[in-house]
């Protein structure tokens, strides 16, 4: 990942980029952390939305539409996290590797070990929370349709 320190630059000063390094890649994984939270309040903003107009203009079925979005961000935000928890790969391929050598101040996931999706769209942080909100829409569908609102 490094490149060979030569003879002008101290083995102190490669390990302060270093750690520079490490702290952009950092910052990229806190932003990656702050778009899930924000998916997650834009979703449950539009979904309970759908719901409520559905309900309000007396067309239970049209609360079936309030799956679209969920879907979609519920994909948006396993993306992200997929590519965040890549970026925390790459942080840890920089952190153990070797300190004397100048870091290359590559942020490209291009050479970032791989993180199934799959094994993100089951993580905790996703499943917890748009499943429930999920069964939510199921039950204002079945509320509706009993309730004969």
């Amino acid at each position: 990942m490094g490149v060979s320190l030569g003879m002008s630059l101290s083995e102190d000063k490669a390990a302060d980029l270093r750690v520079k390094h490490l702290e952009m890649l950092q910052a990229i994984i806190t932003r990656m952390a702050g778009y899930g939270s924000s998916f997650k309040g834009y979703c449950i903003t539009v979904v309970t939305a759908v719901c409520g107009f559905a309900l309000t203009m007396h067309r239970p079925a049209v609360i079936m539409l309030a799956f679209l979005p969920l879907i979609a961000f519920a994909i948006a935000d396993t993306q992200y996290l997929r590519t965040e928890r890549r970026f925390r790969l790459l942080y840890d391929e920089i952190r153990t590797d070797d300190w004397k050598t100048m870091p290359t101040f590559a942020v490209s996931l291009k050479n970032a070990p791989k993180s199934s999706f799959w094994s993100a769209a089951f993580s905790w942080s996703i499943l917890s929370f748009y499943t429930p909100l999920g069964i939510g829409v199921v039950i204002a569908i079945i509320g509706a349709r009993w309730g004969n609102v």
